[in-house]
Order: structure tokens, then sequence, then C-alpha cells
């Protein structure tokens, strides 16, 4: 890692839209790197993101979303009632929060994760899976229903 003086010159991580890294250009594929490095990530006040370990900085040039949902399953939270849990490219699991649940543009869905902190695109198969309880209404619009409560896409 390189001191916060010096990373601009000399640090050259990215996150591609699949949520795979890469220093100068190459793919990091050892697993625990790149897992302690999602765990290190964290949003700047400009809305960029940075690896922060100890008082040691590298700026991270994102190119659509830090985080991928790659799964996602209908359970119960401890309090029994229904949730979506999905699960994101660095391995964690956590319950979807469906008031952060956006439809973009380019027809991809994308919701907030890490206690809101980061942004998350749903991968292919995700996207499939959430699909399968979407439900359309007959003013065209579609939600998705969850405990008595229809969470309308937007």
């Amino acid at each position: 890692m390189l001191s916060a003086h010096t990373e601009a010159q000399e640090c050259s991580i990215t996150i591609d839209k699949d949520g795979t890294w890469f220093y100068n250009g190459l793919p990091i594929i050892n697993k625990a790197i790149y897992l302690f490095f999602n765990q290190h990530l964290e949003p700047t006040p400009e809305g960029g993101y940075r690896l922060r370990i100890e008082e040691e900085t590298c700026p991270v040039l994102v190119e659509d979303t830090p985080f991928v949902v790659v799964d996602l399953r209908r359970d119960h939270t401890t309090e029994g009632l229904e949730a979506f849990w999905i699960r994101l490219n660095d391995e964690t699991w956590e319950q979807l929060d469906l008031t952060t649940l956006k439809i973009r543009n380019d027809n991809v869905p994308c919701c907030r994760v890490k206690k809101g902190m980061f942004p998350a695109r749903f991968s292919r198969p995700a996207y499939y899976r959430l699909a399968e309880h979407v439900v359309e209404h007959p003013d065209g619009r579609f939600s998705i229903p969850l405990n008595n409560i229809h969470h309308y896409l937007g």
C-alpha cells in the first residue's frame, strides 16, 4: 500500500462492472487479497472510492458499482418476517433493503449494500432470481410483494 501523498502517482487499482479487481491492468486473482481489498474499500467525500489499510490509502477507479449482487434467495429473518437475502461478490450475505432497489435506465437493477454505504448492481443470474418475484399491476407498474407490502420498482 502507498502513503496518501503518493497514491495518485503509484497506485492503479480498478474494479470493472463485473466486480473484478485489477492492479496495474492485471486481475487480482489471489482470493485472500481480493476479499481483503473488498473489506477495506471505503467511499470518499468526493464520491469516489479508496482502499484504506491503517493510515495508507489508494484511490480505486470503479467502472460501474464496487459491489455486485451474485445471488438472491427468499427466506425469513430472525423475527420471522420474509426477506430477500443477497450474496455479494465479496462472498458476504446481507438482507436486501427493498427501499433502495432501483431499475436504472439501462434496465439493470441496483441497490445499496453494506449498511447503505455502497451501490451494487445485480448480476444477470441474480436479476433473473429477483424477476421471479416481480408482479405486474393493471396500471402497468411493477412491484415486489413482501410481508403484505408492495415495493414498487421505479
